[in-house]
This record gives structure tokens, sequence and C-alpha cells, in this order.
């Protein structure tokens, strides 16, 4: 029987003339599944990209292909690789096999000698190679199960049925994926592919040591807990040996500070260090709007030999849940950051490909970094996706981007027997351990969903199996995994719930099952609202905290480009487009929310109206996101609590969802290619730290209506004791004058939602002679420390509006540095939701987006990712649109 070391091995410290690492990645591994095909290819890799590099299969994401190309996962397949050693690693006394992951399921074998076996992408392994096992040539072999065949075969083993059996027929999807630890959505979503890879998508390399020398690990790094009286900082530092029992001597620096201990100890296998940081030491990090992101190298040595570091960053979260007194019901909940409460602005992340080994860093720093562009301060890592790269979190931390981090388990029960709770708890430890130091990760949750699957019966499970279904679900996510956390986790720097959505402190007192677990006045919601209006606010619950709701448009036409060559493919009701759309009737939702608010294409020309409908689908999309992101900020005073109903103080927005995986319909607002949707530009506006907000009241009001109200409110995250002015204007779509203008003085003198002026509606709209409903159109300016954010209030919806040709042109385009650009252009009359475009072959953003002009001209700034040397207006392809352009043939 094979002997499986423990899987927490991070940074060793072995003396350099007795460790010697020999690489196993690169470019001559064969793969084969012993029926159509054998390829050579490269590691890391995955049987999708091995074969599509050897030609032997197309693209996976282009046609039909995530069908087509199924049979690929139902079926073994052997990896293979022949390598050499010399004398002086073979005279290593012991010699390991490290995988920093695999997927999934698999046998590995070295020269005939069985080595060990892997269930578990989320866990690494290291085996123990007996040196009879080895020789100068050798072979590894490495016998993977098709996980879709694994989880059916546990599935049927297993004493029990766990709900859902399989995805819905509309996701084209595989079965039973909760019985294999693998990215849940590798088995499809609502919004993405299955193509459940099969392969070693990380490094791998064997590892010989003289284990007569002292070997110490570290373990891990976390930033325990401040104490505010004496102003310091814990940090623990776990550290290890498989040595027996020795004393030595640690040193610990904090870089880029005077800070330094030593001390003198005896470490028996397991050791914490509980070290005490002054706070004069350090700068403070913040999450992204409210200051630096200051970072720190921590580096331990071992008698003046270095073991490992982590970069680390001093903050402190705590996760406020409080009741509001007589008279209101529920209590808060809201994150403060260094004691000071912030709204949480962001949005929810999955998996930015199918295949991993395509991921690159860029790709990982330029999603960040839109993210940071768009006044986001928190992701949220979905649960039905993967534990990330150690370079993303990096990322998130220098970016001050927070991360409330789910563990791995998504709508779905689960199976609760000895070996898998003992694989999840093996996935917990490392996770965490692997994770904790860094500042971005301000929260662990539990799973997705799951406990509402459970306390509104989701799967229909029978009556009498109820109370087993939810003893079985305290066995995963308390005693298991929340029980692991505090296990490695200690202090109270990062707290932890169990699921998302929750009823925070309220789920625990309900045994950890709420009966309600969207309940608006605890905890965190997720809400898709698709039968109703999604532009008027009053589709929206108004919660503490909003961690998922949104809506779905399509990606641009040149990203349905990359998918397809067949003309026909590209109509908004193909069979393709169709195939690619993998939530029930959503293309349906979406015609529906159009035809609601926004004229319809009148062309006869296919390809022109699929791209007019795009066009419209993101118009849809941003104004619905800006809608909810509206009504959560005008909420998020703990003075807008309503008495009557204790809704209000809704202190976080996390839309669903940033990135894409695939090319597809679905609720990203950033495509697969990178491309920001309309409605990512609309959320970098909604997220302004100082923000202007106009309503009216009641929604669309007729302007006969004697108690309607316009109320103009200014949201301020970040100054006191400053001056600003908002001025509004009325407009009609004939010309850029305006009807009316009309403005106040603003005060800065406190954090909150300030209402800065309210009018009698139809008064205003008789003043204006806009009363038919249909004319006007609202404007504001907000001016404060040389800043400028404007906001549009439409007072009815835009298809009742009379369009005019507005006459937009681009006037010039010049290239102001080495990736930023200055457009200029131009109307003669208001013109709604300008979009500009550019060609696929330049990658990049604009400085703002779908926008309404009400000026005759403006300068838009593109900035590219990467620097363009050959600049050419001619060939520099900016294309531009407005809604008007919906209105011809």
């Amino acid at each position: 029987m094979f002997q499986q070391l423990v899987y927490f091995l991070f940074v060793l410290f072995i003396s350099s003339s007795n460790s010697n690492r020999i690489s196993l990645i690169g470019n001559d591994w064969t793969i084969t599944n012993k029926i159509n095909h054998t390829a050579q290819g490269t590691i890391p890799g995955t049987i999708h990209t091995i074969l599509l590099a050897a030609n032997q299969i197309p693209e996976p994401y282009m046609d039909y292909n995530d069908v087509d190309l199924r049979y690929l996962i139902h079926t073994n397949w052997i990896f293979t690789k022949k390598f050499n050693l010399t004398s002086d690693f073979l005279a290593s006394n012991q010699i390991t096999i490290h995988f920093e992951q695999i997927d999934t399921v698999a046998n590995i074998t070295l020269n005939t000698c069985p080595i060990g076996r892997t269930n578990s992408m989320f866990i690494p392994y290291i085996f123990n190679i007996t040196n009879s096992c080895l020789k100068f040539e050798n072979e590894i072999q490495i016998d993977f199960e098709s996980p879709v065949l694994y989880a059916l075969k546990q599935a049927d083993a297993y004493n029990d049925t766990v709900p859902p059996l399989c995805t819905p027929n509309v996701q084209n999807g595989e079965c039973h994926v909760q019985f294999i630890r693998k990215e849940p959505c590798s088995f499809s979503w609502d919004w993405g592919p299955a193509f459940a890879p099969i392969g070693i998508p990380g490094n791998i390399y064997l590892e010989g040591v003289n284990t007569t020398d002292i070997i110490i690990e570290l373990e891990s790094v976390n930033l325990a807990s401040y104490n505010a009286v004496d102003k310091t900082w814990q940090v623990d530092v776990m550290l290890s040996s498989n040595n027996d029992q020795f004393t030595s001597k640690f040193k610990f620096i904090l870089h880029d500070t005077t800070w330094s201990y030593e001390t003198t100890v005896t470490l028996n296998h397991n050791l914490s260090i509980f070290l005490t940081i002054p706070d004069e030491q350090v700068l403070h990090w913040w999450p992204n709007g409210y200051g630096d992101q200051p970072l720190y190298t921590l580096v331990i040595s071992n008698e003046d030999n270095i073991i490992g570091s982590r970069l680390i960053g001093f903050r402190t979260v705590q996760l406020i849940q409080h009741d509001y007194g007589t008279g209101i019901n529920g209590s808060s909940f809201y994150f403060a950051i260094n004691f000071q409460p912030i709204f949480i602005k962001g949005s929810n992340w999955i998996p930015p490909d199918s295949f991993q080994e395509r991921v690159s860093d860029e790709k990982l720093e330029r999603l960040l970094r839109s993210a940071q562009l768009s006044n986001m301060n928190m992701l949220r890592i979905w649960g039905g996706g993967i534990y990330e790269r150690d370079s993303f979190y990096e990322i998130a931390d220098r970016l001050g981007i927070m991360l409330w981090h789910d563990f791995m388990f998504a709508c779905s029960l689960y199976p609760v027997d000895e070996s898998f709770l003992t694989n999840v708890h093996d996935e917990i430890i490392y996770q965490v351990k692997r994770l904790q130091h860094h500042p971005s990760i301000a929260l662990w949750s539990g799973n997705n969903e799951n406990e509402a699957a459970v306390a509104q019966n989701w799967y229909s499970v029978p009556v009498e199996k109820m109370n087993k279904t939810k003893d079985d679900y305290r066995k995963l996510y308390v005693d298991t995994i929340m029980n692991a956390v505090k296990q490695v986790d200690k202090g109270n720097n990062r707290p932890f719930v169990t699921s998302s959505p929750s009823n925070g402190l309220e789920t625990i007192v309900e045994n950890y099952i709420a009966k309600d677990p969207q309940d608006p006045l605890y905890g965190d919601v997720h809400f898709y609202g698709y039968q109703d209006d999604s532009w008027d606010p009053t589709t929206y619950p108004i919660t503490r905290f909003l961690s998922e709701t949104g809506i779905q448009s399509l990606p641009s036409l040149d990203t349905w480009y990359e998918t397809t060559m067949n003309s026909s493919d590209l109509n908004f009701n193909s069979s393709f487009i169709l195939h690619r759309e993998h939530s029930e009737n959503q293309l349906t939702a979406m015609m529906k929310h159009i035809e609601s608010n926004l004229p319809l294409p009148v062309t006869n020309d296919s390809l022109r109206n699929f791209a007019q409908l795009i066009y419209l689908s993101q118009i849809n999309q941003a104004m619905t996101l800006k809608s909810i992101s509206d009504l959560c900020r005008l909420h998020s005073s703990i003075d807008m609590i309503n008495p009557k109903t204790s809704q209000g103080h809704t202190m976080g927005l996390m839309y669903w969802q940033i990135n894409d995986i695939w090319q597809a319909p679905t609720w990203a607002t950033i495509e697969y290619g990178l491309k920001w949707k309309m409605s990512h530009y609309y959320v970098g506006h909604m997220y302004a730290p100082v923000y202007p907000i106009a309503t009216l009241t009641p929604y669309l009001a007729n302007v006969t209506d004697e108690n309607a109200q316009v109320s103009f409110y200014v949201v301020n995250e970040l100054l006191n004791n400053t001056r600003g002015d908002l001025l509004c204007s009325i407009y009609g779509l004939d010309t850029l004058s305006p009807r009316l203008s009309f403005g106040n003085n603003i005060l800065f003198n406190s954090l909150g939602v300030q209402n800065t002026m309210n009018y009698s509606y139809s008064l205003l709209m008789k003043r204006v002679d806009c009363q038919d409903n249909s004319p006007c159109i609202i404007h504001c300016l907000l001016n404060y420390n040389q800043h400028q954010i404007g906001q549009t209030l439409f007072l009815n919806r835009p298809k009742n509006y009379q369009l005019l040709n507005p006459n937009l042109q681009i006037e010039s385009i010049k290239q102001i540095g080495p990736t930023d650009f200055n457009i200029t252009i131009t109307v003669d009359r208001p013109a709604l939701f300008v979009w500009l475009d550019i060609s696929a072959n330049v990658t990049g953003y604009f400085s703002r987006n779908g926008f309404h002009m009400f000026q005759p001209s403006m300068t838009v700034t593109f900035h590219s990712w990467t620097p363009i040397t050959d600049f050419n207006k001619d060939n520099f392809d900016i294309r531009h649109t407005s809604l008007f352009d919906v209105t011809l043939p």
C-alpha cells in the first residue's frame, strides 16, 4: 500500500547540498484514451488543450463543441512521461513526488510501482517513493478516471439519493457533480459549459532530500487580531517538521520596518508562534477607495537560514450584526475595516475559463484592475468555481479588492460519509492555511445557496427525510467546514458564515438553517426579479446586504465572431444562440425587458438587427444594475430605515457577475475576451464614492399626479467639511438648450446620504411645458473638489420619447501617450446611450461609455491595455451609435 504524505507543504528550508528538485512539467508527455486519441503535449495541461495543440480537435469554444467533444470526458485517459535521473539524485534517502494540482481522480504509477491515488482537485498531493521504484531511466504513468463516470459510480454506491441528480436539460450538462471534489461548474452551470477537464493544470516535480537534516515547513501566517488597548497586532506563525523533537533559534523580520524578534523554542513536529507587532511600526491596509494598500514581507529564519516568507497587510475586519432597538426588527449586517464602516461595492467572480492553463496572470490582472477602476472594493469568490491560484490573491491584495470567499460547494445537497468529510476537512485546512495571510480575504462562507436549498426544499425532499437532510447539512458545513476553519484561522480578524445567503447570527440562533434565509432584515440576500420591470426600483427588496442580483445581456459581435463562422448563427433566436443560453427562458425574458423600456430595431438587415439587439440588451443590463445600486445606496444610511417595515440600512451590493467563462448570453459585465459591456461602465459610475441620485416617486408617475415628487440626493463616502454644488437641467430631445436649470449648494459635513432638493413633479413639468409625459429628461451635474459626476433621470420609458437625429460624429482622435487616446465627439441635439466601440484587435477601455450627451462636444479617453506604437487614425476603428440609430430602417 502506498504512503501519502501530509498535503500542506509550502516553503522548505533544506540544505541546498542535500536537496534536489526534478521538474516533470514540459512538452514531452503523451496522453491517450486508447480509443481514438493519442497525442504528445505539454503539462501543465488537460486533455482538451493538449489535443487542441496537437490539431486533433477544434477549438472547444467554437460552434457546438461543448457537446460535440463531450465524448472526451466519458472515457479514461492515460498520461505518461519518460525521464532520467542522476546517481546523485538517486542517492537521496527520501524522495517524494509533488502534484500542486491534479484534476481529478487518478492512480499514479512509477516504473510499475503504485505510488498513490488522487481524488480532489482542491488539494495538492505528496507521495513517498521508495528508492527501489526509481532507476536511471524512468516512466511515470497517471491513469485518470472519467470524472463523469466516477461521479456516477460514487452516487450509485452511496446509501442515499443526493439531489439534484443532474443539471437542467437546458445546460447540456453532466450529473452527480456533488460526488467529486472538482470544480462544480465544470459539469455546467446556467452561464457555462460542461468540459470537466482531465489532466494536470499545476506543477509536478520530484524532490530528493537528506532526512538527517533539519527540515522545517512554513505552514501558514495569520494576522489573527488587533489589541486596541495595547495597539498591537498578533500574527500567528505555524511551523512543522517531520524530524524528531529538537530545539532551535528562530528569527522573524518584518521588512520595511524596524521590527524583528528572536526566540529559541522546542519544535516537536508542530509549532505555533504568536508574534506581537506594535501598530506604530506599520501602516494600515485599506480597501480600494479608502486608502493605500501597504504590504510587508514577514521573513522567518532558522539558525540564519530562511525558511520562508509571506507578504501581509495589517487591517481589522469586523462583520457588525447588532440589534436596532425598540421598534426596528432584524439586525445590521455590514463590514467595518479598521473600525470604519464600509459600504460594499462589488460583484461575484467565477472561473475566467473552463481550462485554467489558458488563464494568464495578465488576464487576472486586467480583470481585477477592471474591478478596481470601477470603484469596487469587494468580490465574492463564488462557491461553484475554484480556489484561485496564488497570483490572483496577490493582485487583490495589491489593488485593495476584498474577497468574500465561499468554499467550493454550491446549489446541491452533498454526501456526508466519512471518506467524503475527511476529504473536505483536508481541503479546508489546506486552502485556509494557503490563503489566510492575504489581507484581501475578508470573510469565509461555507457554501452558495445550500441553506436556502434546504430551508425552502428546492429539491422536493420527502417530509420524512427532511430532518436527516438538515442534520447532514449541519454535519458538513458546521461540524466539518466551520470547525476546520476555526482550527487554523484563529483570532477575530476574519468572520465566517455558513452560507450565502443566510440570516447571519439569526441563522445560528435557528440552528444554522433559518426558516427564511432570504429575510431582508437579516444577513445577505440573493434576488432575481425576472418577471418584473427591471428598471423599476420598487421591483427589488430593500435588504441589509444584497450579495447576488443581476440580469443577462448579450456579448458584442466581436465576441460572437470568436465562436462561429456561420452568419446564420448571428440571430437573436438562432439555434446556436439558444444553445449558448443555459438558463431556461432567459432570452424570452431578455426580450421582454428590452421591449418594456426601449425601442426595437426596425431594420430588415439580419446582422444589423442582431447588433442592435446586443446594444439594447446591454442598455437594459446597465440600467437594471443602476436601478438596483441606486436603491441600495439610497437606503445605505441607518437613518433611512423605514420604521413601518424595518427595511433599510443596506450596506452592500455585489451584483452577479463580473466576468465570463466563455462567450454566451450571461449576467457578466465583462466579456470573455475582456471587453467591457455597457454595464461595466455604469458600474464604475454607480459605485462612485460621491454620487448623486435623482428619483421620481411614484416611479414613472403621471405629470398630473399632484402627489408625485422629484427628489435629489447625494451619497457621500469620503468627504467632510467640503462644499460642492448640484446643478440640474430639464431637457427636451429637440435642442441642447435646457428648458430650466436649478441647483443647490451642498456642504459635505458628514458621511451618508443627504437629501438636497425636492420638487413637486406636476408643478415642475407645468413650468417647463412637459405635460404629455414624454418629451423631458432631467440631467444633473455634481461638482466637488475639481471632480464632476453626472446623473440622468428618465421621466418616461425611452421607447416613448420622440428620438431625433443627434448627428453624432467623431470629430478627432489624438494619441496622447503610448496607451491613451482622446476621442472628441459632437452632437447638435441630445443623444441617449452613446456607445463607442473599437476593433477587436485593440483591447482596453474608455473613460466613459453608454452616456447621454446634453452638450455639443465631449472628449472621451481610450486606454489600451498594451502600448500602441503604430497609431494610424484611418486604421483605428472606433465605431459609435446612439439610441436614435435603432429607429433607422
